[in-house]
């Protein structure tokens, strides 16, 4: 008699035999952990949470690229090696290795800025106790920002996960889209920690309060576990086991490692049954829609079908028009930004060449010509960074404020699209279909400088030399009329390259949406598309035909409850 592992791996092998190419993928992936007792605990959560330095904390060392901006961009997958390096998959098929030092250039915003090399996966191997005990850990781009949609890499990584860590921070608090999170986590994670990153950021009083908010808010979307309130910085630059660690990463890490012995491989398991179920349903209701539509062939029957492959054309025919409308917005927002610009460059202008004129006309009204340049020019580089970003930012959260709108509409119309293709069948086929929920997450790529540095020609290197040369109040007068005259221009090129920043980054994330809408509606679709396909082919065939076709339904129908079968029977007691 086999084991619940032997029978799990029969069910999986058989449902592989049984599904599509990308089925097939993802089980030979659940195939390889389960046969490594590897469970996979995706650290999710919004871009600038601290995902990378949780885990590198759990690591006990740097190796994860993290810093101030947000950085991830490419999903990144920490296993147990004691020869340290990288395994780099690329979309063409082919592999190749790399040193660990090599991870920045590889996996984030900065040395491959919107994944320009092309890379599909990173596979970094530790040497690190945390994951001697049989687990990977998996470092995701950020959700929750708009310049840059990763959103199949976001997708793919959550349907394989099998348990998660959320991070959130103590400041900001929770979010709506967090909660978000939690629920779609929540559906395909076995087990979910919860971490409120980033406790150093508030006092003691602060932190309780928002630790308080957070078990509330997060309890009221399901969420029953302990919220461990910690600062991975401090845990991972003190280390937690030494004096001035940090406690609540302790705690967590205690916990983790605790759960990782006693529960991981069992829940390995439950999730890779849990995963292997999924298809295996939505794969018999492919089977059950071609049969059912191949079996109503005339009068009102065949009527009922028709409108049924109707209604669904209309999703496809919608599913172009969300991209249009996707188009639409994202010029509308583009419009914005630059009657902004427009607007905005003069009106900064004329700001920050008041507040210079304050510091040349007290603080520097008696200072040499050169002080009055370089200390002048130094004021005059901080107040225009300071407005250019802080525009840069208005307009950023306005551009992100309307995509993410124009998401949640689209991601909401298509659930209930779907919802009525649902009740469609059970009205017109008398079928119960599982439909899909809408994926879809966003990663932040929000890099950006500014060049304020002054770069002469020589007629102004002159002029300059001239300047310095003056007498008295004449060249103190000369040198503070030459700043005041460079200030507008210096502010109208800052936002003029703000603006050329956020038009690319528009430009490149609505790409990306609209092949997020497509890739939305042909996960939606797809399988029942098929059904009618074979369901037509079925009803044209002839008799002999027909009746081979029939039988290999039935054959398909069977051996998918034969797996469903074997799957309840590797269910862990």
């Amino acid at each position: 008699m086999l084991n619940r592992g032997d029978v799990l791996d029969k069910a999986l092998e058989d449902l592989a035999a049984l599904g599509t190419d990308r089925d097939r993928e993802q089980l030979a992936a659940l195939r390889d952990r389960l046969a490594a007792a590897r469970l996979r605990v995706l650290v999710a959560g919004e871009a600038k949470r601290g995902k990378s330095t949780l885990i590198n904390a759990l690591l006990g060392q740097p190796v994860l690229p993290s810093g101030v901006t947000p950085l991830t961009a490419v999903t990144t997958t920490v296993r147990y090696g004691e020869d340290p390096g990288a395994e780099v998959r690329f979309g063409d098929g082919h592999e190749e290795k790399y040193p660990l030092a090599a991870l920045d250039d590889l996996v984030t915003e900065r040395g491959n800025p919107r994944n320009r090399r092309g890379i599909a996966a990173v596979t970094a191997f530790v040497d690190a106790p945390v994951l001697a005990g049989g687990v990977e850990l998996v470092d995701t781009p950020g959700t929750g920002s708009v310049y840059q949609w990763d959103t199949d890499a976001a997708h793919q990584a959550l349907e394989t996960m099998d348990a998660a860590v959320l991070v959130l921070t103590a400041d900001p608090p929770v979010s709506a889209s967090e909660r978000e999170l939690l629920g779609k986590v929540g559906e395909l994670s076995v087990t979910t920690f919860a971490v409120l990153n980033k406790a150093d950021h508030l006092d003691a009083a602060e932190l309780a309060e928002a630790a308080e908010f957070t078990r509330r808010v997060l309890a009221e979307a399901g969420h029953a576990g302990r919220v461990y309130p910690m600062s991975a910085r401090a845990a991972l630059e003190t280390g937690e086991g030494e004096a001035g660690g940090d406690p609540g990463f302790a705690a967590f890490a205690a916990d983790f490692t605790a759960y990782l012995a006693s529960r991981g491989r069992c829940d390995l398991a439950i999730s890779a049954a849990g995963h292997a179920r999924r298809i295996a349903r939505s794969l018999l209701d492919e089977v059950a829609l071609t049969r059912r539509a191949a079996q109503l062939r005339a009068g009102d029957a065949a009527g009922r079908v028709e409108r049924f492959s109707a209604r669904l054309a209309e999703v496809a025919v919608h599913g172009r028009d969300a991209a249009a409308i996707a188009d639409a917005e994202s010029a509308r927002l583009l419009f914005a930004l630059n009657d902004a610009a427009e607007a905005d460059a003069p009106r900064l202008g004329r700001q920050v060449t008041a507040q210079l004129g304050a510091l040349l006309d007290g603080e520097l009204r008696t200072a040499t010509p050169s002080q009055i340049e370089q200390r002048g020019r130094e004021r005059l580089v901080a107040l225009t960074v300071a407005a250019a970003d802080a525009w840069r930012q208005r307009q950023r959260e306005r551009i992100e404020q309307g995509l993410a709108d124009v998401d949640a509409r689209l991601a909401a119309d298509l659930k209930t699209e779907l919802e009525v293709l649902r009740e469609s069948a059970a009205e017109l086929l008398g079928l119960d279909l599982a439909v899909p929920e809408p994926g879809g997450r966003l990663a932040e790529d929000p890099r950006f400088f500014y060049t304020t540095a002054e770069n002469p020609g020589q007629t102004e290197l002159l002029a300059g030399a001239v300047r310095h040369r003056l007498p008295g109040e004449l060249g103190r007068r000369a040198a503070r009329e030459h700043l005041r005259r460079e200030a507008p221009e210096l502010v109208k090129r800052q936002i003029g390259r703000a603006r050329g920043d956020l038009q690319y980054r528009l430009a490149e994330t609505t790409r990306a949406l609209v092949r997020v809408v497509k890739r939305r509606y042909a996960d939606g679709t797809e399988r029942m598309q098929a059904a009618l396909r074979a369901a037509a082919e079925l009803r044209a065939a002839s008799g002999t035909e027909a009746a081979r076709m029939e039988s290999d339904l039935a054959g398909r129908e069977a051996a998918l409850h034969r797996v469903l079968s074997l799957l309840d029977e590797a269910r862990p007691g």
